[in-house]
């Protein structure tokens, strides 16, 4: 056995995580645009069909 410290492999880039993150963020903003832009949508909110119209009351 020698007397040297043993050295540690070397580290991953501090910044890995962020890096991951961003693009995972990046691609899920991607695909949401996508999405909408595709008209996967579909009007979320819909009206009464039976709602007076503001024409009418005039």
């Amino acid at each position: 056995m020698t007397t040297e410290p043993r050295t540690r492999p070397p580290a991953r880039d501090r910044d890995h995580r962020a890096t991951v993150l961003a693009t995972l963020f990046l691609a899920a903003s991607a695909a949401t645009l996508a999405y909408v832009l595709l008209g996967g949508h579909h009007d979320a909110v819909e009206l009464p069909a039976d709602a007076p119209s503001n024409a009418a009351r005039g």
